[in-house]
């Protein structure tokens, strides 16, 4: 699967990436929205996405920016502060909402459900 990893944390950033790399996963990655707007070039088949870049309205314009541009790519969203996306209307364009953090597994199996396996 073609994946965006996106994340303002350099270190969270390369695990996620060795992460999904060693499952077989083709990984993008992207340090910021503009980065992330760039990579959707490449359509990759879902995106990790963490929500605050460095803060949270950088991640929720993205959430819109992928929503509106690529339907439907896979969207899972981490963050450290689930209720950054209580009561907002950009919480139904997340495919997956996982709190940070995250372990390997459960990453893998957000961005792996609805498309034959896990």
């Amino acid at each position: 699967m073609r994946v965006l990893v996106v994340d303002d944390d350099p270190i969270g950033l390369d695990s996620r990436r060795m992460v999904l790399e060693s499952c077989g996963h083709s990984v993008t990655t992207a340090a910021d929205a503009a980065e992330a707007l760039a990579g959707i070039a490449a359509s990759p088949e879902a995106v990790v996405l963490d929500l605050r870049l460095p803060c949270v309205e950088d991640g929720l314009a993205l959430l819109r920016a992928l929503h509106v541009t690529a339907p439907r790519t896979r969207v899972v969203v981490l963050s450290g502060y689930r209720e950054d996306l209580d009561g907002r209307a950009e919480r139904a364009f997340a495919d997956a909402i996982l709190e940070k953090p995250v372990r390997s597994e459960r990453l893998l199996e957000a961005l792996l459900v609805g498309r034959g396996g896990v």
